[in-house]
């Protein structure tokens, strides 16, 4: 669940983020075509056109999310900042910060219980005084406990890294890297949500540098095999900003099992910052000069 309200410099929509990490396209050599697809039917010479929308490279840029669920005290760093490493960016009050220390300390002692009671019940099962089920209830309830302590144990580490203040329980979010603020979701009074199932963290702030972006295209699934990394890219930008960028293919998706689309991810200079992410952008892709049709 991402931050609700929030803004992106220089119309950067926060959407192009979610394009940039759901992308996980599988690259493809150059060297030939993906399995199954069917030859390409691009002319010798000829380019691909397809329409595309242009991303963060997430080479240049960090994106910044909380550890822990929250909310947003306040905002530190304004969209368009320039910022150091280290830099504070947000702090963000976390009650599960305040139960960090009593937790841990808990789970310490319930291990400590769980090891006395299995050595206890190891001890009488030897003597041929003890019950298996009892041991191996004990022996299950020693596994547990462990866990529950390295979870423990892990989440006060993870506070310790943050610096957070555990009486007020609330942290600070610095800057991984220099740069600028390109984009944020940060706002007073927002709730923050933690790591998903998958461990991700939902983005509260984009910093790095728009020198170059990734511009994703989407092309017929049966032209992916006319398409080699490292062929050249014109990006042509729609009004009322009409402009000229070009790139390299930087990586390849094999189709799907439909075999209808593949996807480009092109790597392309951006000057002046002329492209931003989210915009809708004209993609040219030189097809290789032995292309076959």
């Amino acid at each position: 669940m991402r931050v609700a309200r929030g803004g992106v410099i220089v119309g950067v929509a926060a959407a192009a983020c979610a394009a940039v990490v759901s992308l996980g396209c599988r690259e493809i050599s150059a060297a030939g075509p993906p399995p199954h697809a069917p030859a390409g039917t691009v002319a010798p010479g000829e380019a691909i056109l397809s329409a595309g929308r242009v991303a963060f490279d997430d080479d240049l840029v960090a994106h910044v999310g909380s550890p822990v669920a929250g909310t947003v005290v306040r905002v530190l760093a304004k969209l368009g900042a320039r910022v150091n490493r280290g830099a504070p960016l947000a702090v963000i009050a976390s009650p599960e910060l305040a139960h960090v220390v009593p937790d841990t300390l808990q789970a310490e002692a319930d291990l400590a219980a769980a090891e006395g009671e299995y050595q206890r019940q190891r001890q009488l099962f030897d003597a041929h005084e003890g019950v298996t089920e009892h041991l191996e209830a004990a022996r299950a309830g020693l596994a547990t406990a462990r866990v529950r302590a390295e979870r423990a144990r892990a989440r006060a580490a993870l506070v310790k890294s943050l610096g957070a203040d555990e009486m007020a329980g609330s942290f600070t979010v610095v800057a991984p890297r220099a740069g600028v603020v390109l984009a944020s979701t940060a706002a007073p009074g927002a709730p923050v949500a933690g790591p998903d199932a998958n461990g991700g963290e939902g983005s509260l702030f984009t910093v790095g540098s728009l020198d170059r972006v990734w511009v994703i295209a989407r092309i017929p699934g049966r032209d992916a095999a006319s398409v080699e990394v490292g062929a050249r890219v014109t990006v042509r930008s729609a009004a009322p900003r009409r402009t000229t960028s070009v790139g390299r293919v930087a990586g390849v998706s094999p189709p799907g099992p439909d075999l209808r689309e593949a996807t480009v991810r092109c790597a392309v200079a951006n000057p002046g910052w002329r492209l931003r992410p989210g915009a809708a952008v004209t993609v040219a892709i030189a097809a290789p000069a032995h292309a076959a049709r």
